[in-house]
């Protein structure tokens, strides 16, 4: 007969391979999804999206009561939603704009670790995937075109930050906010330890690939395809070890964001099918031949990344909100183990 134990991991192995088949599914991975152009890069764009208002539903549809009723009780997540104007950011392609990107994470990161906030896991990986980024970058060779792809990194950072530091600044009651709709359920799960530590770095990186990804491969316009997926084996050079590291250090149950269960598929596999969903997305974005057009794309990209979110929150928030002891006492002893 299997223990209470073996029960409870059994539970949670099979919550995280549900994620990862549903998620599959949610962006098309399969037969006969058209896949991204593979030579040549985007079109050069001048113009960036941003500045239009709409109330949530308008942009992610009518949540269902039921589900609503789920989520985190943060009423900043129903405000009106602003969109933000993608940010030009190292015009220049420097390598110095990776240290300032590394700079700013790490403080980002110390900023959380020690009250063992939900939200310093994503800060985690993102410091160590962009020390990881700085190596490749160095390395002669490596990216056909290095100060765009420098220049990329730094905008697709910019949109994370900006959110962010949006999010925690607060705003009015009503007031509408550019923080992303899935980005607000990221937070807002974070802000009320509703969520495994695996639901919190998945939301991140759902939020960060599904959503942001797009718009900054749609602003730069000149990233070549070879270039975008060089970062895939960068991403599977350093996941299996943050994971390790997360867990080590905040919630031990985070080793099950490394493999799906029962399976020999990677979750960072169905990473670099989320990045290949923005690379489309993005081509969707320039290929509309009107401002409406274009518009009802950034719509379609917010309301997936949305649905995305409510998957893995569903599937990955603690069934009861007092679970979370657990995690958070493990942290209390363990996150200055790195």
């Amino acid at each position: 007969m299997p223990t209470r134990s073996s029960r409870r991991g059994t539970a949670r192995a099979t919550g995280v391979a549900v994620v990862v088949v549903a998620l599959c599914a949610a962006v098309g991975v399969g037969a006969g999804v058209a896949r991204p152009e593979r030579a040549g890069a985007l079109p050069i764009l001048g113009d960036l999206l941003g500045g239009v208002t709409k109330s949530l539903t308008d942009v992610v549809g009518v949540v269902d009561p039921l589900v609503r009723q789920q989520l985190p009780a943060d009423p900043k997540i129903w405000v009106p939603y602003t969109s933000r104007p993608t940010p030009e950011k190292c015009t220049n392609g420097s390598g110095t704009c990776i240290d300032q990107t590394i700079a700013d994470m790490t403080a980002r990161f110390d900023s959380l670790a020690p009250t063992c906030h939900h939200s310093a896991l994503f800060p985690l990986l993102y410091l160590r995937v962009t020390e990881r980024y700085k190596v490749y970058a160095e390395t002669p060779g490596t990216f056909l075109d290095v100060a765009t792809v420098n220049r990329e990194d730094a905008i697709f950072y910019d949109l994370y930050a900006a959110t962010f530091a949006e999010w925690r600044a607060g705003h009015r009651p009503g007031e509408p906010a550019r923080v992303p709709p899935i980005w607000r359920l990221a937070y807002a799960t974070a802000d009320a330890r509703q969520a495994t530590g695996t639901g919190d770095l998945l939301l991140g990186m759902a939020a960060h690939i599904l959503r942001d990804l797009p718009f900054t491969l749609y602003s730069i316009g000149t990233v070549t395809y070879q270039d975008h997926v060089t970062i895939n084996p960068m991403l599977k050079s350093v996941y299996s070890a943050v994971v390790a590291e997360a867990a080590a250090r905040f919630d031990p149950t985070v080793s099950l964001a490394d493999v799906v269960p029962g399976e020999s598929t990677l979750v960072v596999d169905v990473i670099a099918q989320w990045r290949d969903k923005a690379w489309r997305d993005a081509q969707a974005l320039a290929a509309a031949t009107s401002a409406s057009a274009r518009q009802a794309v950034a719509d379609r990209i917010e309301r997936e990344a949305w649905t995305t979110g409510l998957i893995l929150y569903t599937a990955l928030r603690y069934p009861v909100q007092n679970a979370t002891v657990v995690r958070d006492s493990y942290c209390a002893a363990h996150w200055q183990a790195g």
